[in-house]
């Protein structure tokens, strides 16, 4: 019998992310399954935020109504978390794979505040302000991915988010030079100083070289399901 929710999952990530998809033939099925229904919801999310279908052609949409589909999206992502029933083969994937795994709504949540970062505008000028984002956008997708791999215990948890912020500061590092030209909000400055920059001081590759992060900065890192500095709830 043909699952249709699982199937929607499955089409999500394959036209979404060949590289996710790709990863998730290494998975036993269960995981692989569970993967594809987390993708769905979290790729979903995104482009509703973004203006885009499956990643791809993002348009940018109006703050307005940006915030009206984040609040949207609040809204059906706590009725899935809270057992209510889904028409919507998305957030039924969601809720099947949050009740059999346990994920809580803080993280669930924690994700969606990362897309409001983007809808406000928030800009990032030090490395705190970086990693908040980053934990918001990709680190505790980490750990729910963890999760979904049956793992309960903190300190695994931790590496998983750990693994999170690695993806999303790589992204940071590979675009800061065309995104600073284009306006872009994240601006790192020498060292990761508290001080901000401006976005054309980077437009140059030749300028774009930031100090390397020192390692202490990460004894800041926030805890699984527990807000990083200065940040709020998950996304």
């Amino acid at each position: 019998m043909t699952d249709a929710v699982l199937d929607h999952s499955r089409q999500s990530m394959e036209q979404g992310s060949k590289s996710f998809a790709a990863a998730a033939r290494l998975f036993p099925a269960a995981i692989r399954d569970d993967a594809w229904m987390l993708y769905s919801w979290c790729r979903h999310c995104d482009d509703e935020i973004d203006g885009q279908v499956l990643g791809h052609g993002a348009v940018g949409i109006d703050p307005v109504l940006a915030g009206e589909k984040l609040a949207e999206l609040r809204v059906r992502t706590a009725a899935a978390l809270a057992g209510e029933p889904q028409a919507d083969p998305v957030f039924t994937a969601f809720q099947r794979v949050a009740t059999r795994h346990g994920i809580p709504a803080d993280e669930a949540m924690d994700l969606l505040q990362g897309f409001e970062m983007d809808v406000v505008g928030r800009r990032y000028d030090t490395l705190e302000d970086t990693l908040d984002y980053s934990y918001h956008v990709a680190g505790v997708v980490g750990v729910m991915m963890a999760r979904i791999m049956g793992v309960e215990d903190a300190p695994t948890l931790r590496r998983a988010q750990d693994l999170g912020l690695a993806f999303q500061l790589t992204n940071i590092a590979r675009d800061v030079v065309e995104d600073a030209g284009a306006g872009g909000s994240i601006c790192p400055a020498p060292g990761w100083t508290r001080r901000a920059c401006r976005a054309t001081k980077w437009i140059s590759p030749s300028t774009a070289r930031p100090s390397p992060v020192r390692p202490s900065a990460w004894s800041r890192r926030p805890s699984p399901s527990t807000p990083p500095p200065g940040g709020g709830c998950v996304i």
